[in-house]
């Protein structure tokens, strides 16, 4: 069994929740293999390198789940869209392309947090953004479980709720967009996974 991370806008495999995990699972789950992923900021791009590593992971026969949070949680219902794969959301981004616009992010210079990388997020990427916005409408309920905390002052965590009536949906009052005390989650997420590993 093997978790992947996927972290969230401009951010990295060191994010916080990746730690976390990573710690958790080495101490609670050691026979779980653990990987944080790096990818770009740029959209085609990560969506590409996503890609690309689940298919080499599925070559390899590996049984492989999906933690994402923010706009890895988007990415990885894109990857479950094509791969039907088991994912966990925390926090998740379901809506890039409006984020991207109301907060004026269209063609103009950002960096990452952790890299300090400057990017751009382009008109052509808004796009393919709604293209992806599309195909995760078909994300399957019974392989995807979520958490969300009513704090999350990036995201307006209702839309989340309202997405995923169909999934099992955990919502905890208060916290922040990081996701508090993101290591209680951790061994319900390991159950969701395992039920399928079985």
């Amino acid at each position: 069994m093997k978790i992947a991370y996927l972290h969230g806008f401009q951010s990295s495999s060191k994010a916080r929740k990746a730690t976390i995990l990573k710690r958790e699972l080495s101490t609670a789950y050691p026979d779980i293999e653990f990987v944080s992923l790096d990818f770009s900021d740029d959209i085609h791009r990560a969506v590409d390198t996503l890609r690309s590593f689940v298919k080499e992971e599925l070559k390899k026969k590996a049984k492989l789940f999906l933690v994402g949070s923010s706009m890895g949680g988007f990415f990885s219902l894109v990857l479950q869209s094509e791969f039907d794969l088991k994912i966990a959301l925390v926090n998740p981004c379901i809506y890039p392309t409006e984020f991207c616009l109301k907060h004026s992010l269209v063609n103009v210079s950002l960096e990452n947090f952790d890299t300090h990388e400057k990017f751009v997020i382009t008109p052509s990427d808004i796009e393919y953004l709604k293209v992806l916005e599309e195909k995760i409408k078909s994300y399957n309920s019974e392989k995807t479980v979520v958490f969300l905390q009513t704090g999350d002052e990036v995201l307006d965590y209702t839309k989340a709720q309202e997405f995923f009536k169909g999934s099992y949906v955990n919502i905890e009052s208060g916290g922040s967009h990081t996701y508090d005390n993101f290591e209680k989650c951790i061994p319900s997420i390991v159950d969701f996974f395992k039920k399928e590993d079985n």
